[in-house]
């Protein structure tokens, strides 16, 4: 297609802000198009296999604002200063769940994400404010040491260097009293979004005034609260928040009376986050609702006193929800699922998690083709095939689905999936174990990127069907698959050309077929192998040389984009927006 250079360089950076990963593919093309990818690759991992070639890998990207360090067990003080003297501007700095937090200075960081971390002490705080003066985000959540070596002393002299502090997350930090609280409300003024889950010291009274001194907080993150050591929160503790739109009250005690409180204060929520938490009723929920029919987000998980009524009568006011987790709530089935969907046009995402999906009988027919693109109802023990067939008719839209842990799904439900589904980009079939076989019927799915089939009884034929309708491949999890043998990998391998990742632990695959692999698809950067396979250093160096690596590892196998872990969704929701 002739377009112009920079027409081709926008399309660029729409991959890189999707997944820098594709770019590769694209650079690949035209000595053109490698120039453009070189320009607006953003992001840049620093592992053990990438550190020999760093220094050339910096002198390529140019434009790289990103950095983060993954599987990377080196000297992170050295690497980071020969990234300081790169001359690139990094925004921002990922160093999560390292062994120690390095001495490095960068003044132009604006976000520095430090989740995890070994032994984070005050120092390192103090450190921060110093080195990092214009820091907007900061992350220092669930610090990996015990006791806690973080305290008052170190938060408050970070706080009077960081005026222009926008986001700070010190979920975890077991020793932080009021004090750092009020510090944060008090120096950094342009805070927007606090979170301070499992922090037991700070009460009630000093929420109440960071809900009141912090003018632009826009987003709370905080749990325990109405047990013990928190009491429940005052009257009229939101009556100040004039700015909140995103509200996580997670894990906590909640009364009806609260639930009145915040409807009361004609907050302008948009996001709310109410996932495990216990003491209110349906009257509260319905209240709360009723006063915020704009919410595009509503976590609703572990409510388990929902039923099917409740919920159709709860979808009088989700005309606005993009975004709906319903997950645990064991007295819903599909009844709920169908009528959530009849009257909300606008609806993207829904989770429901371990309920009773399956066992109503729902004969009405429903003249809907809902805009739908991401399903997630693993562990429902009672979704049978018919049901599936009847989601696929009303979600022909549907980009991601996972039925994963269904066993009363089979070849039949999926297959009428892949029919009416045709824009499916991710499905997770894992642990179905009513899915033995595809057999031999016409069915394709272009689309598809991500297959996750792990415990289930697919064999050879199976994956030599797959490798003929999914040829669009990126990530195939085969954990645990003990009918797949060499035969059906080699398939796969050589028909999916796209192919990145493959997990074959708990297979029969053969240990001498790597070499090959890489041969017959120079795409594949990752395998996971069977058990008790240990690769020879010739073997990983020549692996290296084609840009794989077998690692034993497969948690990171699939991309996060694939994925709807994780309590608050946040994943998820930029996906839909």
């Amino acid at each position: 297609m002739d377009l112009p250079e920079e027409c081709w360089e926008l399309i660029c950076k729409a991959i890189d802000e999707d997944d820098y990963r594709f770019l590769e593919s694209v650079s690949l093309v035209s000595t053109l198009f490698l120039s453009i990818t070189n320009r607006v690759r953003s992001t840049f991992v620093v592992t053990d296999r990438t550190l020999p070639f760093l220094n050339r890998h910096l002198l390529r990207f140019r434009s790289l604002k990103r950095i983060r360090f993954s599987d990377f067990n080196q000297d992170l003080n050295s690497i980071l200063l020969q990234v300081s003297r790169s001359g690139l501007d990094f925004e921002s700095v990922d160093v999560s769940q390292k062994r120690y937090f390095p001495d490095f200075e960068k003044k132009n960081v604006k976000e520095l994400k430090c989740y995890g971390v070994g032994g984070f002490r005050d120092s390192d705080l103090v450190s921060i404010g110093v080195n990092f003066p214009f820091l907007e985000k900061l992350d220092i959540g669930y610090p990996n040491s015990i006791p806690s070596r973080v305290s008052d002393f170190g938060v408050i002299e970070l706080s009077s260097n960081l005026k222009g502090l926008l986001k700070i997350n010190i979920s975890g930090n077991s020793f932080i009293t009021d004090k750092s609280l009020i510090a944060l409300s008090q120096n950094c003024l342009l805070l927007r979004e606090i979170i301070f889950r499992d922090c037991d010291f700070i009460s009630s009274d000093c929420i109440k005034f960071v809900l009141r001194n912090s003018r632009n907080l826009e987003s709370l993150a905080i749990n325990g609260i109405g047990l013990r050591p928190r009491e429940s929160l005052s009257s009229d503790a939101f009556l100040f928040a004039r700015c909140l739109t995103e509200l996580d009250l997670s894990d906590s005690f909640l009364s009806d009376e609260l639930l009145c409180l915040i409807a009361d204060a004609k907050l302008p929520l948009k996001k709310l986050l109410l996932s495990d938490c216990h003491g209110f009723t349906f009257d509260g929920i319905l209240y709360l609702l009723a006063k915020y029919q704009t919410l595009v987000h509503l976590n609703l998980k572990g409510a388990n006193f929902l039923s099917d009524e409740m919920v159709m009568e709860l979808g009088m006011f989700f005309r606005s929800l993009i975004f709906l987790n319903l997950s645990f709530c064991s007295k819903l089935t599909g009844l709920a699922f169908f009528s959530i969907i009849e009257r909300c046009v606008s609806l993207r995402c829904v989770i429901m998690v371990g309920t009773n999906f399956g066992v109503e009988e729902y004969s009405k027919e429903l003249d809907i083709k809902s805009g739908i693109k991401f399903l997630y109802f693993s562990r429902n023990h009672n979704l049978r095939d018919e049901c599936l067939e009847k989601i696929s008719r009303h979600c022909p839209f549907l980009e991601s689905l996972d039925v994963a842990q269904c066993p009363g799904i089979t070849r039949d439900g999926i297959l009428e999936v892949s029919r009416n589904c045709g824009e499916l980009r991710s499905l997770d079939i894992s642990r179905c174990t009513g899915v033995r076989s595809l057999g031999v019927v016409d069915f394709e799915l272009p689309k598809l990127e991500s297959l996750r089939a792990c415990g289930t009884w697919i064999d050879d034929e199976a994956l030599d069907m797959i490798s003929k309708r999914c040829r669009g491949l990126l990530h195939l999890d085969l954990q645990g698959c003990l009918n797949v043998s060499s035969r059906g990998v080699k398939e796969v391998v050589q028909s999916c050309i796209r192919l990145r990742e493959i997990n074959l632990k708990y297979c029969e695959a053969d240990n001498k077929m790597f070499t090959w692999m890489v041969f017959a698809n120079p795409s594949l950067r990752k395998i996971v192998p069977p058990c008790g396979f240990s690769p020879t250093k010739k073997l990983e160096n020549f692996l290296l040389r084609h840009g794989c690596v077998i690692s034993q590892d497969s948690s990171e196998l699939l991309s996060i984009a694939y994925r709807a872990n994780g309590r608050d969704d946040d994943t998820l929701t930029r996906l839909i927006i």
